[in-house]
């Protein structure tokens, strides 16, 4: 009979948190670290390069990113507030050069806008993604983790580029929301071995006094190849200059 009070003094006050608690909201803090793939090595190859990615590397380490979230909904940027005062700049370099922009999700309209350029946003569907789920598993922040596996083609003026994408996502907070465009997992996305970056989570607040707004940016939708179309027209421009 004891063992029976015992359990139902622990499982109630459980089910009263989730009762109170319909929606499942709060905040990711991530940080980052370069990633030692074939192209940074071939990159660092020659002293200069190699100097360069250095030195900008030092100037954004201490940048965080943010993942707010309420149930299907989420918005990836960078934090608001720098951790580092001497250095103000570097907040719109990380976006631009290691987030790639600011994101906004919607899995329920199966809709993301990737903001870039100002007021340009890069409509995709999440649900394009396409994830390969296994048992792999580790701790991270007291999370038990399971390991997903995706990939992504990147094509420039050098070459054809195919990388693996790593996520560490956890069933414990179940929401389908991660850095940049990597979500619809069975769990919050705790850290992800990106194209050239790892994100690895920091801090993560669940359910704030505020909840979090989450709205869509405003401006001008284009797709993807729209905006890839823009990016090698701007970059035939400069060559030719």
């Amino acid at each position: 009979m004891k063992k029976i009070t015992l359990i139902l003094f622990i499982i109630f006050p459980i089910i009263n948190i989730i009762a109170q608690n319909k929606d499942i909201y709060g905040s990711v803090y991530y940080k980052f670290t370069p990633n030692n793939n074939e192209i940074t090595k071939r990159n660092n190859a020659k002293k200069n390069v190699k100097d360069m990615y250095k030195g900008l590397y030092e100037f954004i380490a201490d940048v965080k990113f943010k993942l707010e979230f309420v149930n299907k909904k989420s918005i990836f940027s960078v934090k608001d507030e720098l951790d580092n005062g001497l250095k103000p700049k570097g907040a719109s370099i990380a976006s631009k050069l290691i987030s790639n922009g600011s994101y906004y999700c919607d899995l329920n309209e199966d809709i993301q806008l990737r903001k870039v350029d100002g007021e340009i946003l890069v409509e995709t569907q999440p649900s394009n993604i396409k994830w390969i789920l296994t048992q792999e598993t580790k701790k991270i922040n007291n999370y038990l983790c399971y390991k997903a596996i995706s990939s992504v083609t990147n094509k420039n003026s050098t070459g054809v580029y195919t990388f693996e994408i790593i996520a560490w996502y956890t069933p414990e907070i179940s929401v389908a929301s991660g850095p940049k465009q990597f979500v619809g997992l069975p769990g919050l996305v705790l850290e992800l071995k990106d194209t050239h970056y790892t994100f690895f989570a920091t801090e993560i607040v669940l359910f704030p006094k505020e909840k979090p707004i989450i709205k869509p940016f405003k401006g001008k939708i284009i797709t993807e190849e729209k905006y890839q179309e823009r990016i090698r027209e701007m970059m035939g421009g400069f060559i030719k200059r």
